[in-house]
Order: C-alpha cells, then sequence, then structure tokens
C-alpha cells in the first residue's frame, strides 16, 4: 500500500561519509554530481517530513473524532464513576510503563547503528521481558490498588489491563525503524484500525451490558491484535529473541536520563488524577477525566507529531553539520506553536461551550476545569520542543531535570492550592506547576546558541490571540443544554 522508496539509515550514513571524502577531488563533475544528490537528499527529507505530518495529522485527527463520538455515546450509557474506574486502570499501565522506560524508542530513532539486527532484537528482548514483569507487578498492585481507591471492583480490571502490559512488549520494532525512516503510512493506518477495533467492540458491549468492563476489556482486545500486526508491517527484518551485552549497554546509557525523566514525569502529570480518585471519588474523577480526555487530546497529537516527526528531523540535523540548529528549531516551532498555542487557547475560549452541549448536567463541572486544563497543556507544550531538541542532541538529562521541577512543583503546589482555593486552587497549582521548568531547559539551549527569546513571545500572543478569538464567537454560539 505505502511504498518504501526511501534509503535506510544506514545506506544514507554510508553514502553521506562516501560522498564527503570526495568533496576534495579535483574533479569538477564529481563535485557537480555530489552538489545534485545534496540538493536531491535535501528534497527527499523535506518529501518525507510534509508526508509524515499529512499522516499523522489526518490519521490521528480521525482517531480523535472517533474518540469524541464514542466518549460522548458512552457518557449516555454509562455512569460518570465507570470513567472514573477506567481512569484508574490507566494510571496503573501508564504508571508502570512510564516507571520503566528506557527510551528505547528514542535510542532506536537517534543512534545510527540501531538498524542492525542485533540491536533491534536485543531492543525486542528487552520490551518482551519488562512487559511480562511489569503485568506481574501491576497483578501485585491490584489488591492495594483497590484498598487505596476504596473501590473493590479494581481487582478485577487490573488483571484484566495486565494482559495490556504483556501485549505491548511483544510488538515488533519495526514500529520504530518507520519512525526513523519517516515513513508513517503504515503506522497511521494500523493505528486508525486498532481504534475502530476498540470502538467496535466497546459501544455493542457497553449497550448490551452497561458497566465499566467494556471500557478496559475493549483496549485491551484491540491492543493484543495490534501488538500482532505490527510483526508484519514491510520494514526488512523480522524479530526475534537475541541478546547482545554491548547493545544493551548503550541502550541503558543513552536511557538512563530518560527513564528518570519518564519517573518523574508520571508523578508529576498523573498526582492531580490520583489524588482526586483518592479523596473526591470515582463519580468525581469520572467528570474531571473528560475534561482531561479533552484537554489531552492535544497535547497528544503534538507528543506524536514530536516524536515521530520532529525527533527524526531533529537528529537528521544534527549529524548533518551544515545545518544551523536554531534555524531548523524554530522553523518547525512555528507550525507546532500555532497547532499548540491556537489550538489550546482557542479550545480555553470554547470549551464550556463544547463541555455543556455535548454532555448532560452530570458532567457539567468539567466546563470550568477545562480552561484550566488548556492553560496547562499550553505551557508544557511552550517548552515540549526545547526537551526533544536538547534530546536529538544527546542531552537527554534535561528532560529528566525539567520533569523533575514540575513534580517538585506539583507535590508543594497543590496543598497550598488546596488550602487557598480548594480543588480550583490545586488545578490552578498543577497548571503553573509546569513555568519552573522554563529555568533548566532555556539556559542550555542559550549556551548552544539556539535560543531566541523574541520567538519565544510569539507562543504567549498566539495563546491569547486563539483565546480572545475563541471568547469572541463564544457571544454568537447558541445555548444547547443536554439532559439525561
Amino acid at each position: 500500500m505505502f511504498k518504501n522508496e526511501e534509503l535506510s539509515e544506514a545506506e544514507i550514513i554510508t553514502t553521506d561519509k562516501r560522498e564527503r571524502s570526495s568533496l576534495y577531488s579535483p574533479d569538477a563533475s564529481s563535485q557537480k554530481n555530489i552538489l545534485g544528490h545534496c540538493v536531491k537528499s535535501v528534497k527527499s527529507l523535506r518529501k518525507r517530513t510534509l508526508h509524515s505530518s499529512i499522516f499523522e495529522f489526518s490519521g490521528y485527527g480521525t482517531q480523535q473524532i472517533l474518540r469524541l463520538v464514542s466518549n460522548i455515546i458512552l457518557s449516555r450509557l454509562l455512569f460518570p464513576a465507570a470513567f472514573g474506574l477506567a481512569s484508574t486502570i490507566s494510571i496503573l499501565t501508564t504508571g508502570l510503563t512510564m516507571l520503566s522506560d528506557m527510551g528505547i524508542q528514542q535510542f532506536l530513532i537517534q543512534n545510527p547503528q540501531s538498524d542492525e539486527s542485533n540491536v533491534l532484537n536485543t531492543a525486542f528482548t528487552f520490551q518482551a521481558i519488562r512487559g511480562l514483569i511489569l503485568a506481574l507487578v501491576m497483578i501485585a498492585l491490584s489488591r492495594p490498588a483497590s484498598l487505596f481507591f476504596k473501590e473493590p471492583k479494581i481487582v478485577t480490571l487490573v488483571w484484566i489491563g495486565s494482559i495490556q502490559l504483556i501485549a505491548q512488549g511483544l510488538r515488533s520494532t519495526s514500529i520504530h525503524t518507520l519512525r526513523k525512516r519517516l515513513t508513517l503510512g503504515w503506522i497511521t493506518v494500523l493505528e486508525l484500525g486498532k481504534s475502530i477495533l476498540t470502538l467496535s467492540i466497546m459501544i455493542p458491549w457497553a449497550i448490551a451490558s452497561p458497566s465499566v468492563l467494556p471500557l478496559v476489556a475493549s483496549g485491551t482486545i484491540s491492543t493484543c491484535v495490534y501488538s500482532v500486526a505490527t510483526h508484519f508491517l514491510p520494514v526488512g527484518y523480522r524479530n526475534s529473541f537475541h541478546w547482545d551485552k554491548s547493545a544493551f549497554k548503550k541502550m541503558r546509557d543513552f536511557g538512563r536520563w530518560i527513564f528518570g525523566s519518564s519517573m518523574v514525569t508520571f508523578f508529576g502529570a498523573q498526582t492531580d488524577r490520583i489524588l482526586y480518585g483518592r479523596f473526591l471519588g470515582m463519580t468525581w474523577l469520572g467528570v474531571y477525566s473528560i475534561a482531561l480526555n479533552l484537554s489531552s487530546a492535544i497535547s497528544a497529537l503534538l507528543y506524536r507529531l514530536i516524536s515521530g516527526i520532529v525527533y527524526p528531523l531533529l537528529s537528521h540535523a544534527n549529524r548533518d553539520p551544515e545545518r544551523d540548529i536554531s534555524t531548523v528549531y524554530y522553523r518547525v516551532r512555528l507550525r507546532i506553536d500555532v497547532l499548540a498555542m491556537g489550538g489550546t487557547g482557542f479550545l480555553a475560549g470554547v470549551g464550556g461551550w463544547i463541555i455543556t452541549s455535548l454532555w448532560d448536567d452530570r458532567y457539567a463541572d468539567a466546563s470550568w476545569i477545562l480552561g484550566i486544563l488548556c492553560l496547562k497543556v499550553a505551557l508544557s507544550s511552550f517548552l515540549m520542543l526545547g526537551e526533544t531538541c536538547l534530546t536529538s542532541q544527546g542531552h537527554s538529562r534535561f528532560g529528566f531535570f525539567s520533569s523533575l521541577c514540575r513534580f517538585i512543583f506539583t507535590i508543594a503546589g497543590m496543598p497550598i492550592g488546596w488550602f487557598l482555593g480548594g480543588v480550583v486552587g490545586t488545578l490552578w497549582a498543577i497548571a503553573f506547576a509546569e513555568v519552573p521548568a522554563i529555568f533548566i531547559i532555556w539556559p542550555q539551549l542559550h549556551k548552544m546558541k539556539i535560543l531566541r527569546i523574541k520567538r519565544e513571545l510569539l507562543s504567549i500572543v498566539l495563546f491569547l490571540t486563539a483565546y480572545a478569538a475563541g471568547s469572541f464567537i463564544l457571544r454568537w454560539l447558541p445555548e444547547i443544554h443536554v439532559r439525561r
């Protein structure tokens, strides 16, 4: 379906080295051919980047539309507490995955030698072992989790959710290879198929048996099917179990800071849901999850674009000494900011109207929650690309330090916010916990002569303009209130 006419990463690097060595040849025709090939290489990279962006936007956009429609349908069929229970399973699976993240995807994209079979199979073997261990840990946590959240139903749901961790560990490394080559057509089709399969199981099941079980089990089934399908992607190899100590050592050395960053990122990002579920109950957590899902749609799209397109692009630029990283960074940043700041600002302006128009009065509190969460996503996006740029240069430790900073300020800010303004105060504390990380990322970008302060201020202008536009349009939107 998607013809792969691009060279592998190893072939590109070999060709570049051969041609750079011949630059010193006195043969004018040889130099002319080299110049022509360099122009072709740049055009090819731009073409792949454009195609990849189209695939990411169209595929993920379709997934989010399907997710929104299904969310609205399920909100009529189920009760808010069901979404809260499903959210706790998501906290556990996401948490265990992030707490053991060694940056395998980043390593396979960034490292020039990651096309070698021993590296790919070592990464696959490590993922499989890790998935099995995480599943056993999750099962062991089922009883403590049910006691912590005061919900006996969690035990059965945790057992079902643990199967996802095993399936994720058995995914082929082909998805990382395709992302490295910026060939995303197959990945887009595969992920869209996974979303359609999830919904085709979830909605009929919820109609026949209204409970939280369809929300968790449907995702587990589709994850298993997705993992099997990744082994049939056209990348020119098939994974097998193999262990290479030197390859694993390279992964470990590269991913040690990413491991720490993922750990503190999880606690910083999930502390709100953990505490709300524990002290305010599953019903409140379900309402909060509705607003969180809407705001995170933008942040999730940004993460996919940055990890799947921008990170490989910046890694390519870093390996080319003739490229100005600052120019490439801000050229990409402009497009990302239009989406991130424009999208979050506009959603903050009209978000309340969307909630009251599409959800019934049981979810009314999600309207004001959404506005604060949009600000949080905007502040997070403000620094996300800077962290990615530093990681592509081999400085992954700054991602860890910025995540640690967010976590510390979240933990310290939530009690203060609760004392000053209750639940609303805690949400503002969570949002502004993103700000101190600026003093981690910006100094290093400045040291590497990448940072442009005037250009950074444009992001704030974009957010405020989009928010003003959303608030202005709100005057002409009809008042719609959905009833149960």
